[in-house]
């Protein structure tokens, strides 16, 4: 009897543990979308609620319309990526919305998303980690795309052509990786970093836009990127990172972080994010360059003794020259004309200007903190 009642508990653990093991496993799998009825759905988002974790979805040429919501970690993979299409309608805040780690789209056009102002995307990834973004177009949406509290992505090989607000924002998402894309207007702004670390930016071409990091690193930190290998309009983006001592000319964008003793001359620095950027920075001279046709002209952040001189700063939609808690610059012998706000200080002490031509600025010609008017010299 203890035999037998041995036996059967044994065959209970086998089976019980047969059962609990067949459950747990789950064979990833394709799910095959086609629009035209002959595949298993003819619908992106009925694909993605039938996944699992893991699984592939498989997206025949058509056009796709409507918005997506992806929760799960799937590959989302479209057939030939001029000819796949997700189209937005104009709908709704984002036009893919992903909340899941280690998404991997590919191999589609993505468009037509909602416009007006906003982050409002065409894809958004927002708590994904490790998500990948390969091989894409992003056309017609208010941003292609946007990572948000999401590390360690990946956006490579993408064209990103005239959304209208912008191209790629990187928010609160340390450790993105941005390479061989190709940004083409998107109103001037290609990529905009906002805050968080350690981005890698490489081999990527500007046409009519570039690169806009915002100065605010979380507290305690300084910006750290890698940013090399890109061009502006046919020339380099210049991206220096405690430098000290080098000259710049024919540079296509300039940006500095951190330097010493960097001079900045001769250069074209048209139809682009920003033409120089300066971030805590000293001892900088900017000189007889050309800063036209930007989002912004000339930015200088949290630096001493700027110098900006004999420079022609135009038409640029926003700020012709900025200077935002800085202290001893010195600007002289620039024309700063038809920009939105001509010459604009923010908490900035102890800055000269004289023997500008500062005029026909279509919002103001000065816009100076009252705060600081005090400290603030004009000679004529």
């Amino acid at each position: 009897m203890r035999k037998t009642i041995g036996s059967l508990v044994i065959c209970l653990m086998l089976v019980t543990t047969a059962v609990c093991f067949s459950t747990a496993i789950h064979t990833n799998i394709t799910i095959y979308v086609d629009d035209d009825g002959t595949a298993d759905y003819t619908n992106i988002q009925d694909a993605i609620d039938a996944a699992s974790d893991g699984d592939t979805i498989f997206v025949y040429s058509g056009i796709y319309y409507g918005l997506l919501t992806v929760n799960k970690t799937v590959i989302l993979e479209g057939e030939e990526k001029t000819s796949t299409i997700i189209d937005g309608q104009e709908l709704g805040e984002d036009t893919i919305t992903v909340t899941a780690p280690e998404f991997h789209i590919s191999g589609f056009t993505i468009r037509n998303g909602p416009h007006g102002f906003g982050y409002n995307s065409g894809l958004k990834l927002e708590n994904a980690d490790n998500s990948v973004i390969e091989h894409n177009i992003f056309t017609d949406n208010c941003w292609a795309a946007e990572i948000r509290t999401s590390s360690h992505c990946i956006f490579s090989d993408n064209t990103v052509i005239d959304n209208t607000q912008g191209g790629l924002h990187i928010a609160l998402s340390p450790s993105t990786q941005v390479t061989d894309c190709t940004f083409t207007g998107n109103s001037k702004q290609g990529i905009v970093v906002s805050k968080e670390n350690d981005h890698l930016i490489s081999s990527n071409t500007f046409i009519d836009c570039g690169i806009n990091i915002g100065s605010q690193p979380p507290p305690g930190n300084t910006i750290h990127c890698t940013i090399t290998d890109n061009t502006v309009n046919g020339k380099p983006l210049v991206y220096l990172e405690n430098e000290q001592g080098v000259i710049v000319e024919a540079a296509g964008q300039v940006i500095l972080n951190q330097c010493k003793g960097i001079v900045i001359r001769n250069c074209d620095l048209s139809n682009t994010s920003k033409g120089v950027s300066v971030y805590k920075s000293s001892y900088i001279f900017i000189l007889g360059n050309i800063v036209t046709y930007n989002f912004h002209g000339i930015g200088i952040g949290n630096s001493f003794f700027v110098t900006i001189r004999n420079n022609k700063v135009n038409r640029n939609w926003y700020n012709g020259v900025a200077i935002g808690s800085s202290m001893l610059c010195r600007l002289s012998f620039n024309e700063i004309t038809e920009n939105d706000i001509g010459l604009y200080l923010h908490e900035s002490t102890l800055t000269m200007y004289y023997l500008n031509k500062i005029h026909t600025n279509s919002d103001c010609n000065y816009y100076i903190d009252p705060l600081f008017l005090p400290w603030t010299f004009q000679i004529r």
